[in-house]
């Protein structure tokens, strides 16, 4: 897949580490700067693939204690 990812510098290198947490990123272009108005904007394309296994993390303020689950794709998660 193909995702393109707009907003400040550090914007997109926020969004694009959190991208990396739940698809397997395989390749990120140059920041290109938005140029036809003076803008602080730009943006980059990602190239990911959805990973071959899925991890779900749970928040320890959510359920009282931290947790990892993994799953296959396709495949019930049970805590």
């Amino acid at each position: 897949m193909r995702i393109r990812v707009e907003g400040t510098r550090a914007e997109v290198d926020t969004a694009t580490a959190l991208i990396a947490d739940v698809l397997e990123v395989q390749e990120v272009s140059s920041f290109y700067a938005n140029t036809r108005t003076a803008s602080v904007l730009g943006r980059v394309y990602l190239t990911v693939a959805s990973p071959t296994t899925t991890v779900v993390r749970a928040r320890e303020d959510r359920l009282g204690k931290g947790t990892q689950i993994t799953s296959t794709p396709g495949k019930e998660i049970t805590p």
